[in-house]
């Protein structure tokens, strides 16, 4: 009964005062791609077949899939959507067959919802200090900008959505490429990302919160998470809302998701304050492992080691 009263949600958001919207085609934002392999002679069509994914869920939501994954389609990045993985009030997540390219059989496209930040609250904290991302997806700066964002204007909202689907991508990239444990990054685009999949065809990866650990594997993903979220600070970055609910564990192994909300230390002003509330998030999850850690130190001696030795020896 949720799901359908979810989906009976979305279908009046997305239909009511902006339901003409999805009825033209999306400005094209200029895609964004990490270094994949060029895509082989034999599999390039000069002419692609249209755009017929397997999967295409209620009305509402096959236009999302048309409008937004076609884009990937029609790049030869994907080559058809086979389910969706997980429903929310921010994005929705599908399971893609990938293009030969990439290197990988399956691919996660997250797609935001049209009308996304009807639902999201106190996102200030996060923009502080950040870049406006436009929609031809470089950075904007104005007074004209700041002031429609703040009366959340259309023009406005178009900024907040723009900058919040690229602040994810550019995280993921960062992090991917510094080592942290990330699905990997492939592509986006204006209301998209295509990333790294985990699981399998039938079954996607579940979150931590819905996994049992034996004692020996909960002692080794804390240490592990540790160090993840310790690495991301070194690479000037705070996830700002990590818990067990935004790590994906399969086959012993886990990753970080959901980072559009992620702070730069250097640039905003409540970076320790969301640190602290990061750590202390992680230690209370283990601490029904009989883990005994003290979040408050852990966030001190990180901040310390790697935000203030830093400000002094710069």
């Amino acid at each position: 009964m949720d799901d359908l009263i979810l989906d009976y949600d979305e279908y009046l958001d997305d239909t009511q005062d902006d339901g003409h919207r999805l009825q033209r085609k999306s400005k094209r934002f200029k895609h964004s791609y990490a270094e994949v392999a060029p895509v082989p002679a034999e599999v390039a069509k000069d002419d692609p077949q249209e755009f017929r994914p397997s999967f295409t869920g209620s009305k509402h939501k096959r236009q999302w899939i048309m409008e937004y994954l076609g884009l990937f389609y029609e790049d030869q990045v994907i080559t058809d959507v086979l389910r969706q993985v997980k429903g929310g009030k921010e994005a929705t997540v599908y399971c893609c067959r990938a293009s030969p390219a990439l290197g990988v059989d399956l691919v996660a496209a997250k797609v935001y919802r049209p009308r996304m930040f009807r639902q999201l609250r106190n996102d200030a904290v996060y923009r502080k200090g950040r870049e406006v991302i436009g929609e031809e997806g470089k950075e904007v700066r104005g007074r004209r900008e700041k002031l429609a964002m703040s009366k959340k204007t259309d023009f406005g909202q178009t900024l907040r959505h723009t900058t919040w689907l690229a602040n994810e991508f550019q995280t993921l990239q960062r992090m991917y490429n510094a080592g942290v444990d990330v699905p990997q990054p492939f592509a986006s685009s204006d209301n998209a990302i295509l990333m790294e999949y985990l699981g399998d065809e039938k079954f996607p990866a579940p979150a931590l919160s819905q996994v049992r650990l034996t004692s020996h594997a909960a002692h080794s993903l804390f240490e592990r998470l540790m160090h993840n979220i310790e690495l991301m600070l070194a690479h000037d970055r705070v996830h700002g809302d990590f818990s067990a609910y935004n790590v994906l564990y399969w086959n012993g192994k886990a990753k970080i998701i959901d980072m559009p909300q992620a702070v730069n230390p250097y640039v905003n002003a409540d970076a320790f304050a969301l640190l602290g509330r990061d750590i202390a998030r992680l230690c209370d999850y283990f601490a029904r492992y009989g883990i005994k850690a003290n979040a408050s130190q852990f966030t001190r001696e990180f901040w310390e080691r790697h935000i203030l030795h830093r400000d002094k020896t710069d």
